[in-house]
């Protein structure tokens, strides 16, 4: 069975709860809760990736109000995640992953999960979601998968701005 064949059954069936209720539980989805520590959410990335393409997570304790430094690096490439001053975050971290791995892979938010506090992701390569874009239409594949982008807010939305999304996209699923 093909890698993308649970995206493409969930993306064809995508009006059908009990399709996309089962897709929740699919192997492939990388599952981000937010008190999750940034170190740990790389290595989850990681952990879907070949060990070619993997990218180095150091932690360095700092004298600022959030304590550490988080330095991504590949053999190529070095990149301070861009913190605030006084925390760490996931949404910033998951933004500095996606620009490390970049062009090669993309990650994308599973908005089916939009309103937990358990994210769910998914890391395939470029070429397999233009190969799901081709099939399904830029849309709907964005609509079900979200790119990351270095806008993307994910976390951090407040719940007014989560309750919009959801009935927004609530009405969008009933106009399909």
């Amino acid at each position: 069975m093909s890698t993308l064949q649970p995206i493409i059954h969930v993306l064809r069936h995508s009006s059908d709860e009990d399709v996309v209720e089962q897709f929740f539980e699919h192997e492939s989805l990388i599952w981000i809760d937010w008190r999750e520590d940034e170190g740990d959410l790389i290595q989850y990335f990681n952990d879907r990736l070949p060990e070619s393409d993997q990218i180095k997570c150091e932690i360095i304790d700092i004298d600022k109000p959030r304590g550490v430094d988080i330095v991504l690096s590949s053999n190529d490439r070095k990149l301070k995640i861009p913190f605030a001053d006084d925390r760490t975050d996931r949404d910033s971290a998951i933004r500095a992953m996606q620009e490390m791995i970049a062009p090669r892979y993309q990650i994308r938010w599973f908005m089916e999960s939009l309103g937990n506090d358990t994210l769910a992701y998914l890391l395939l390569s470029t070429e397999q979601w233009t190969e799901l874009e081709k099939q399904f239409g830029k849309e709907k594949l964005e609509f079900h998968f979200q790119p990351i982008t270095s806008e993307s807010i994910m976390f951090s939305l407040d719940m007014d701005e989560v309750f919009t999304l959801v009935e927004t996209r609530q009405k969008a699923r009933t106009s399909e």
